[in-house]
């Protein structure tokens, strides 16, 4: 039996929600963000907020694991060490969707974001890492974990930067200077261990 789908209000909800958390985390942490505040901006009584998610963390948890479900898909789809056409089109697509989701991943990163996310997208990196390390045989430990400090806190930083600076460059372009710097980089530390 098929999960039954969302009608279309509901969804019109939960989206004017989403929006809501989107529009008040440009300007306060979640810690300061109220259901109040979260109703009056989304134009819904508490009873409807209460239907869909118990509190405001619960909203922004939900909107966290809607980005990492998205990021899963598009990652593992693909080798990533390579600098192949398939990895640059896994960051293109990622990049994308920053792009067309700017608002929300600027909140999501922002010193306003729940660092849980971060931890969250490490974990992510860190299985990915580890799946594309096995190649040559695993490295040591102490390597995985820097490697994949430097691959994730990289990536966040030039999504960041990229996002701030209203995408000023297509993703192509910036997927591009990422497979170099990601390829060159691991390259080197896996250099580095002979």
């Amino acid at each position: 039996m098929e999960p039954k789908k969302e009608d279309r209000r509901v969804r019109l909800t939960k989206l004017a929600i989403c929006e809501s958390l989107v529009e008040l985390m440009q300007t306060y942490p979640i810690s300061k963000i109220s259901v109040k505040m979260l109703c009056e901006a989304a134009d819904i009584n508490r009873s409807t907020f209460y239907a869909h998610y118990k509190d405001q963390y619960a909203l922004l948890h939900a909107v966290q694991q809607g980005v990492i479900e998205d990021v899963k898909r598009q990652v593992f789809s693909t080798q990533f060490f390579d600098a192949s056409e398939g990895a640059q089109q896994v960051l293109e697509h990622l990049f994308a969707y920053g792009k067309e989701n700017a608002a929300l991943i600027r909140v999501l990163l922002n010193e306003n974001g729940d660092a849980s996310f971060h931890s969250e997208l490490m974990e992510l990196a860190q299985e990915k890492i580890m799946a594309e390390m096995q190649v040559g045989g695993p490295p040591p430990a102490y390597v995985t974990q820097y490697l994949k400090h430097f691959i994730l806190g990289g990536m966040l930083s030039i999504m960041r930067y990229w996002l701030d600076g209203n995408c000023a460059q297509p993703p192509e372009v910036v997927a591009a200077l990422m497979i170099q710097l990601v390829v060159n980089g691991t390259n080197g530390m896996r250099a580095a261990q002979c």
